[in-house]
């Protein structure tokens, strides 16, 4: 298979997906912070916030796929 300089549509999904991953894993984050009255989060504590950003992606995955497509179909 030869090497492609070309933008996919996997590409840009993965581009996509990975911007919306840092925003939400941001707003857990402060959320958790102000809720806990900014303490340390334990080991627990972040694998529930990792579970929340995990849950969030997946309500935003539809919105992700069609930024995404939006985004690749304008580059063609």
């Amino acid at each position: 298979m030869e090497h492609s300089d070309e933008w996919t549509f996997a590409d840009c999904f993965h581009a996509q997906k990975e911007l919306y991953r840092a925003i939400i894993s941001a707003a857990v984050s402060i959320r958790w912070m102000i809720e806990h009255d900014f303490e340390v989060p334990t080991d627990a504590d972040l694998r529930q916030m990792e579970a929340e950003v995990n849950r969030e992606l997946c309500d935003a995955w539809v919105e992700i796929y069609v930024l995404a497509l939006r985004e690749w179909l304008d580059g063609q």
